[in-house]
């Protein structure tokens, strides 16, 4: 028996491992790239089970059998994993390409070529960049391990092209959990949240930093910028958090004397944000960050640094603010408490101003200040609009129209067909009802196949839900795409989609729940019927409790508290009791201002 199998042995329990990183120990002074570090941080948990090295005399399938469970381990750059594969195997891979979440254990089977082939029962993979995709529970794939004998040991020569790591839903919930990056609104100044996966670990400070140096995701790209330069960098491999104050410091390489101040402050406030995390996220152990300029503290007027308060660069996170919602029964409209379980009447409003709706229009919208109504007629091939006591009717714009959707930039946007395809338009609140026309915006990545169903803005109006149905297949896409402003603010482009919960075959309705969640009608490929989902964005698709006959969903969206409400064929308002759903009220339809 080697040394090194007999010390892989001694290790080969579980142990209660403690590890304190802090930044008694300064930062790195070298800048040399280690091999197989991980983009987002090495992940070091509080308890570990350390791997197996390979068994003297091991089969091939022994062999993949051991490394699958040895990759799971990141202790010294997979060390013991790396035992597994021959030694130019060894050398070129990086464990960090590639997540794959697997369901059971991989089923083995020796070929007569000598290699292994594995059945993995797959759930998910998680990119090098952290974003999840989730595949359909039961989808298998079928890898192939190649194998050569090393010094008389069977040793692993190849394996799936980018292959990275594979864990057990166990074990990935155990090592990785999501975190947002944010991004800044080009005039408005308003955080932009986008989710990803990072190891959970006391590296994980230095994750979200890197992260936060990378370019704008495509989909936000002309939505939503960056501070953060492509010649910055940091300067030392790691972000110190001190335990004793929770203070992270960011220090950066490139950051020029050019740079204005209202660059520094997007940094300050992004690094912020991402490292501290919205109210309600995860964890990070960061409640304040310094950034310095190659060792010198940033000065910025006005804005403390370290900083714990984002509010005072100027830049604040977005966020709904619903002052109450309007239950619709017939062609009345009476102000109630979103909140309330109940949906309680909100006798603090005057009622007297609202409008009566004829109900050959469906589908209401208000701003949110609820100063005016859209709706669209059951043909979907009208848009009425009342404003001031006025109203209009809209023809010629489309069919097949959605939901209408308002902005708080002054716009209104409704989805569908025109005759040469799918199309998203917006309808200019500035201008006069008689007057306005619906515009449509260049999105060139829609095929004339499609039909828009549901379009809806965020509260940072630089991003909107988008739901396509093939009009052949019927099956559905959910996604979020970015809304491209010129100088003006006003919109002309939309960028192409970042999907959302492919396991989706079919959505009937979906609103925004927060920032970072949709609330979703719709149906799995094992559905029979539609049930309400949550989508986490950059997560998990989050079945919930079925409503008979559900029609649509509605939400009051907040990053704290929301909100989530489901309509029913027989006029019937649900809302959430606990992890079930109960009767609130009966009516028509459920207003949510500025949604």
């Amino acid at each position: 028996m080697t040394h090194r199998s007999r010390r892989a042995r001694l290790l080969a329990v579980i142990l209660p491992l403690l590890v304190v990183l802090t930044a008694c120990g300064g930062l790195p002074t070298s800048q040399t790239v280690e091999r197989g570090l991980p983009v987002q941080g090495a992940p070091v948990q509080e308890v570990q089970a350390l791997p197996v090295g390979p068994e003297e005399g091991a089969d091939p399938e022994q062999i993949v059998a051991s490394f699958v469970r040895a990759n799971s381990s990141f202790t010294d750059d997979h060390e013991v994993a790396r035992a597994f594969l021959t030694g130019g195997l060894a050398r070129q891979w990086r464990p960090t390409s590639q997540v794959l979440i697997y369901q059971d254990e991989p089923r083995l089977t020796s070929l007569a070529d000598g290699s292994v082939e594995a059945e993995v029962t797959v759930r998910g993979t998680v990119d090098q960049d952290g974003y999840l995709v989730e595949v359909p529970r039961g989808t298998t794939r079928l890898h192939n391990f190649t194998m050569q004998q090393v010094d008389g040991e069977w040793r692993i020569d190849d394996f799936p092209d980018g292959f990275g790591v594979w864990l057990s839903e166990i074990s990935f919930e155990r090592q990785f959990r999501s975190a947002a990056v944010y991004y800044v609104t080009p005039e408005t100044n308003l955080l932009i949240p986008d989710t990803r996966w990072f190891p959970r670990s006391d590296g994980l400070a230095t994750g979200l930093a890197t992260a936060q140096i990378g370019p704008v995701p495509d989909y936000l790209a002309g939505a939503a910028t960056t501070g953060i330069s492509e010649n910055m960098n940091l300067v030392a491999s790691a972000v110190p958090v001190d335990p004793a104050t929770g203070m992270a410091t960011v220090d950066l390489r490139g950051l020029s004397l050019g740079t204005s101040g209202g660059q520094q402050r997007e940094i300050m406030a992004q690094f912020t944000s991402t490292l501290t995390q919205a109210p309600g996220g995860v964890s990070t152990g960061v409640s304040s960050v310094l950034v310095r300029s190659n060792g010198r503290p940033l000065e910025v007027e006005g804005v403390p640094n370290p900083l714990t308060d984002v509010s005072t660069t100027g830049l604040a996170r977005a966020r709904w603010e619903v002052p109450f919602a309007l239950l619709r029964t017939d062609v009345e409209l009476t102000p109630v408490m979103g909140l309330h379980y109940q949906l309680q009447d909100d006798l603090s409003v005057d009622a007297e101003e609202l409008p009566r709706v004829p109900i050959r229009w469906q589908d209401l919208a208000t701003d949110a200040e609820v100063r005016e109504f859209a709706g669209v007629s059951v043909t979907g091939d009208q848009v009425w609009r009342w404003r001031d006591g006025n109203d209009v009717e809209m023809e010629g714009i489309g069919t097949g129209l959605s939901a209408p959707s308002f902005d708080r930039s002054g716009g209104l946007w409704v989805a569908g067909r025109s005759a040469t395809g799918p199309r998203v338009w917006v309808i200019a609140r500035s201008e006069s009802l008689g007057q306005a026309i619906a515009r449509p915006l260049e999105a060139p990545w829609l095929d004339e196949d499609q039909r828009v169903t549901e379009f809806r803005v965020a509260a940072d109006d630089q991003r909107a839900l988008i739901v396509l149905q093939d009009m052949d297949s019927d099956e559905a896409q959910i996604g979020l795409t970015g809304i491209v402003r010129d100088k003006d603010g006003r919109a002309t482009s939309l960028t192409e989609p970042y999907w959302l919960a492919p396991t989706l075959t079919h959505v009937s309705s979906a609103t925004w729940s927060s920032q970072t969640e949709l609330f979703v009608l719709g149906r799995q490929a094992s559905d029979t019927a539609d049930r309400p989902f949550i989508v986490h964005i950059g997560g998990w698709l989050e079945p919930l409790r079925t409503v008979s006959e559900a029609t649509s969903v509605r939400a009051v969206p907040s990053d704290e508290d929301n909100a989530l409400i489901v309509l029913s064929e027989q006029g019937r308002v649900y809302t959430q009791d606990r992890t079930d759903w109960g009767i609130a009220r009966n009516g028509d339809d459920v207003i949510i201002p500025g949604t």
